[in-house]
């Protein structure tokens, strides 16, 4: 390498001396500004970069939408952040790769404001706004207020330091960006197929307005009735548009299948998706989570209600913990579409025939829990490409209803039967559960709160909300700190050495389980003693050391890091 850079050094010092005209040519690979952004096609190849680059999904290293960091899910190791053990890094992906998306956005945004066809560029100019208000709201989820940068900065620009700003001037920042991006992107039915439309900007703008929306009010950190109503009214203009619908493509299976069918452009419940592709861009997800990267965890099982509409405590429908079946018993379908049941045969990617599930069989890897994670395992065998074409969905109508739900409810302290039938119920409908009512929730002694809640972690589950939603909602001091369970041992058919399903004998993981790993009789994942949330520190993440040394008089870290 030395050598290379002393060659070149001569080259160059020949080059200039020799002959100074060669300065004016310019490399062929390099296209300058001045001769790129001249076409609208130039301006959709720049927005292209957003779509592989961008958006979140659970299968980056550093990604923060995975549910492994609250309550329920448990991976193959401690989970430093649920477990309040993170330790703030010299660098993350999460800020670095952010700031890198929004440069991109910032020079996408000057060039398409200063072009002479911007009626032509519209929809990329669109993607611009949206992106950039994408990259920062996840760096407000995570960090809280941060430096605003809103044009592409070189190297001895000032406000390459800039201060952090408040975290309501990110949030105003936020929502100005996505209100240029609604005027600017076009319809659904319009918009070019797997691209931002409009409707998508409306969406995301209501799940920023519930995120922070709902924080202001349970952190008492201002006001938070507008954005509140910014939620509701996003929220409903995308039901109104009729754009969008849940996926019952196929039939009572509807729910489990749309999370691995390779039909996402056709989905109508997808809102904007990251796009796989077998041999070009290859989804692993589904083949992680099959290695036991995602275990559900008995917070997340008793979640579930039973099929007449109530909690396991309060329904005589549930069956207990005594077998390894009972307590899937009369549940929500979609405990079954999300959990395996334990002994059913299914295909796993690293198999090519049905197999019986069992923790510690077939080398099945998900033997920290008893409970098996079924949603987003793939049906086909794809033994050593890691995954498939399975697209993520990044947004989806599902969300947008729970949104409407749950912001008209903060809103009001209230919600009518009537909102609950255009949103939470609709969700219902789909897997056949009785409808929540008001009158439901006071004949039982229910929290409509609680419920709604109760059905957004349900409908969601694994798809990596569950961290934000404690957060925003200030639970994870209360929820975070607990012990992590599994299946009930004690008393149950898992303390058995052998038990026996469909005929079938299986070698019960949990035989013999030491009393210290027990907990009331369930298997102790993470004892509540290792675990700890200060309120004065976890519910924000630390911003990089190494960006706090670049920049110390004015990037200060967050509280308690």
């Amino acid at each position: 390498m030395k050598i290379l850079k002393i060659s070149s050094i001569i080259i160059l010092v020949l080059t200039v001396s020799a002959c100074k005209k060669f300065l004016d040519l310019k490399p062929q690979s390099d296209i300058s500004d001045f001769a790129y952004w001249q076409t609208a096609n130039d301006y959709r190849l720049a927005a292209n970069w957003f779509y592989d680059y961008s958006l979140d999904d659970p299968h980056y290293s550093g990604a923060y939408m995975n549910d492994n960091n609250s309550d329920i899910a448990f991976g193959a190791e401690v989970n430093t952040i649920s477990s309040g053990k993170y330790v703030a890094p010299e660098q993350d992906d999460n800020w670095d790769n952010s700031y890198a998306a929004i440069r991109n956005a910032n020079k996408l945004i000057e060039q398409g404001t200063a072009s002479a066809i911007k009626n032509d560029i519209k929809p990329f100019l669109g993607e611009g706004y949206f992106f950039r208000a994408y990259s920062y709201f996840r760096l407000l989820d995570l960090y809280g207020g941060v430096p605003i940068i809103d044009k592409v900065l070189q190297p001895n620009d000032p406000l390459v330091f800039s201060a952090r700003a408040t975290r309501e001037e990110v949030v105003n920042f936020i929502i100005a960006d996505l209100n240029t991006a609604i005027a600017n992107l076009p319809v659904k039915a319009s918009a070019e197929k797997g691209r931002i439309s409009k409707e998508a900007a409306q969406a995301f703008k209501a799940r920023v307005c519930l995120f922070e929306g709902t924080w202001r009010k349970f952190h008492v950190t201002g006001d938070a009735n507008d954005l509140l109503d910014q939620a509701i009214t996003e929220s409903k203009n995308v039901i109104n548009s009729g754009a969008f619908s849940l996926n019952t493509m196929r039939s009572d299976s509807s729910y489990r299948l749309m999370f691995i069918d390779n039909y996402s452009m056709d989905n109508p419940e997808t809102i904007v998706s990251k796009k796989y592709r077998t041999n070009i861009n290859v989804n692993g997800w589904a083949y992680g989570v099959s290695w036991g990267n995602l275990n559900p965890t008995k917070a997340a099982a008793d979640m579930y209600l039973c099929k007449d509409g109530l909690p396991v405590d309060k329904s005589p429908l549930f069956r207990g913990y005594d077998s390894a079946r009972t307590e899937f018993r009369n549940r929500d379908p979609r405990m079954t579409q999300s959990l395996i049941l334990p002994a059913i045969k299914i295909i796993r990617p690293q198999y090519d025939k049905y197999r019986p599930q069992w923790p510690g069989v077939d080398n099945n890897r998900n033997v920290n829990s008893g409970y098996m994670l079924y949603k987003f395992i793939s049906q086909m065998a794809t033994p050593g490409d890691g995954g498939g074409a399975f697209d993520w969905n990044v947004i989806r109508y599902g969300e947008v209803l729970a949104i409407y739900a749950e912001a008209t409810y903060e809103r009001n302290g209230s919600i009518s039967d009537a909102d609950l039938d255009m949103s939470i119920n609709l969700l219902r409908d789909r897997v056949h559960m009785p409808h929540l009512t008001n009158a439901l929730v006071s004949a039982n002694g229910l929290d409509m709160r609680n419920e709604i809640r109760r059905e957004r972690t349900v409908e969601l589950a694994f798809e990596g909300f569950r961290w934000d939603d404690l957060r925003r909602w200030k639970t994870a001091e209360t929820v975070l700190p607990k012990s992590v369970l599994s299946v009930k041992v004690t008393g149950s058919e898992w303390s058995k050495k052998v038990v026996t399903l469909d005929g079938a004998n299986y070698n019960s993981y949990f035989y013999n389980t030491p009393a210290a790993q027990l907990e009331n009789g369930f298997k102790v994942l993470q004892p509540g003693s290792q675990r700890a949330f200060d309120v004065n520190k976890n519910y924000l993440l630390p911003i990089p050391t190494k960006q706090i040394s670049l920049n110390p008089d004015k990037l200060k870290q967050n509280p308690g890091w």
